[in-house]
């Protein structure tokens, strides 16, 4: 995990294209909640994101890409909070692939971002550890998703 800091200019393009990509319904936010943490999580197409953030973050934009994005809040605060995030993809023929994720970190907000390949409609499923407090044990997030080649 790569962590990238004070790019407080590019924050606002990337806040934006997640923002955009969680008001779509087809690219909706999803968290999973407990006591202590809300996770929220989505997969969305690299072309949701502006060129120049794509190129500020180190991002690759096509048709055929997509990122993934895991943010940890405190339940109680909802403050951003660091965390160890893993996992692997697998699609219909059991291709197992993990799962880079790069940490960028802003003023108010932690972002984990993976990127990923997909081919027209393919579907693929995730698995996630997810560990806001490494002296416990990971939160688990498995959910699939269907990618579609944008326009």
């Amino acid at each position: 995990m790569k962590p990238i800091r004070n790019l407080s200019a590019i924050s606002c393009s990337l806040l934006a294209s997640l923002a955009l990509s969680w008001a779509l319904p087809s690219y909706a936010e999803q968290v999973i909640q407990s006591q202590k943490y809300d996770i929220h999580y989505n997969a969305f197409n690299t072309m949701m994101v502006t060129p120049d953030t794509a190129q500020n973050y180190g991002f690759t934009r096509a048709r055929n890409r997509a990122l993934l994005n895991i943010s940890v809040l405190d339940a109680a605060t909802q403050k951003a909070l660091p965390a160890v995030v893993t996992g692997t993809r697998t699609n219909i023929v059991g291709q197992v692939l993990p799962l880079d994720f790069q940490q960028i970190k802003e003023e108010n907000a932690i972002y984990y971002i993976a990127q990923l390949r997909f081919t027209e409609e393919e579907m693929w499923r995730f698995e996630l550890q997810i560990q806001p407090d490494l002296n416990a044990k990971p939160i688990p997030l498995k959910f699939s998703q269907i990618f579609y080649l944008e326009q």
